[in-house]
């Protein structure tokens, strides 16, 4: 028991001391080192290989992959401006609808009044009524 522990603590100490990183450069390209880099992951490798250079190509790929990428992130931004605009254009339109329905049923309230109050008795009952409760209703349905 006390070889197998004494194999499984050298075994251990000596895989953690070959500890090899990898992370892509710049470029897209994949590189290993024995010591960390921001943004490294250890690899499954044991052995460091023959470290690659890159080619001009390499470089201008990697270059034009990146500016396709800013560009589809400046599209999405766009887009997504664009969604937020149109969003809010809405919410002002209906906000404007809302204020003219309050508006229409001060309106409508002030004529009820004006005409109660010079006759002292409903003439046509239940004619601003209806009014007030269409109007009443568009309010609940769309000014919440």
């Amino acid at each position: 028991m006390k070889k197998i522990m004494f194999v499984a603590i050298f075994y251990f100490s000596y895989a953690s001391a070959d500890t090899i990183y990898q992370w892509s450069d710049p470029w897209g390209q994949i590189q290993y080192s024995k010591t960390p880099v921001p943004g490294a992951m250890i690899s499954d490798l044991t052995a460091l290989p023959a470290p690659q250079e890159t080619t001009e190509q390499q470089k201008q790929e990697a270059m034009l992959r990146k500016f396709q990428s800013m560009r589809q992130d400046n599209l999405r931004f766009s887009q997504a401006e664009a969604e937020r605009q149109a969003l809010r254009m809405q919410e002002l339109e209906a906000r404007a609808q809302c204020e003219q329905l309050r508006d229409l049923m001060f309106e409508v309230q002030v004529a009820d009044f004006r005409r109660s109050s010079i006759y002292g008795f409903y003439l046509l009952p239940g004619y601003y009524g209806h009014l007030q409760m269409d109007i009443s209703r568009e309010i609940r349905q769309k000014c919440r």
